[in-house]
């Protein structure tokens, strides 16, 4: 699927989503929205890097909201300005439309390169310190934008071998960062809803949340997986290679915790 077929049928998606809202179409509420969520991520990023490249301003919706369900909550709260579902919807598709318009005119497509995780076989603090070791070695090679590929790669794989041990659900590689450490978090009883964990410890996690969301942010914007608007400083690599390493450390000591008090369960 190439960038304007996976904007058109993002464009469509929303559009959909809007129209369940108001009861005018089907909207299964036990339904697997995973295509449709993967491909909204995918064509945020592609949104993203031609409003870069085009210099012009982002839609504050694709700007702010990471699923679609976010996109038709914020849309739907400014519901007077829009006055119905029909103008809603519109105006959905003229802010896409103007990024699949110059995708044609420029005859141009835009390519996401999925870089793969790096999942241990099994779980274990050495195994999380033998892929640190990889970050610091980029590190001390000056490649601080491979070091942030690396660092950004281990959260990653740690989210996803825990899923793995304590779901038979089949993974979704391409779950974007944030997304998958919720599902963690759920998995370990880290939301900060939860009403059995104290304040402080609520405030911590809502920083390790700010962590993960800046760590799959800057990957995108400064991993040697993609263009880079500006170089990595030493600094900013070195950062993003400690938070790495709290947030993993975190999961972990978490997960084992409550393995040995048996709060998890690991899947048979």
């Amino acid at each position: 699927m190439n960038a304007v077929e996976m904007l058109e049928k993002t464009k469509g998606n929303i559009c959909d989503y809007i129209d369940g809202s108001f009861g005018k179409g089907f909207n299964d509420p036990f339904a697997d929205n995973t295509i449709a969520e993967v491909l909204y991520q995918e064509s945020r990023i592609i949104i993203k890097e031609l409003a870069r490249k085009k210099e012009i301003k982002l839609p504050e919706f694709i700007k702010i909201c990471r699923t679609i369900d976010e996109v038709v909550d914020y849309l739907m709260a400014d519901m007077e300005e829009y006055d119905t579902q029909y103008t809603l919807k519109n105006f959905v598709r003229m802010s896409i439309n103007e990024y699949v318009d110059y995708l044609e005119d420029e005859q141009i497509d835009v390519k996401i390169i999925h870089v793969p995780c790096e999942t241990p076989e099994h779980l274990t603090f050495a195994h999380i310190k033998e892929d640190l070791a990889k970050c610091e070695k980029r590190f001390n090679e000056e490649d601080y934008s491979g070091a942030i590929t690396s660092a950004r790669s281990l959260v990653e794989g740690v989210c996803n071998e825990i899923l793995a041990n304590l779901t038979d659900e089949e993974l979704k590689d391409k779950l974007d960062l944030p997304a998958l450490f919720k599902k963690v978090r759920k998995h370990l009883n880290l939301n900060t809803n939860n009403p059995n964990l104290e304040a402080p410890l609520k405030q911590v996690i809502s920083g390790l949340i700010n962590i993960v969301n800046g760590l799959a942010e800057i990957r995108n914007e400064n991993g040697d997986a993609h263009h880079r608007r500006y170089e990595v400083n030493k600094h900013h690599a070195l950062v993003v290679i400690n938070s790495a390493k709290t947030v993993v450390t975190f999961l972990f000591n978490t997960y084992e915790y409550q393995l040995e008090k048996g709060t998890l369960v690991k899947a048979e």
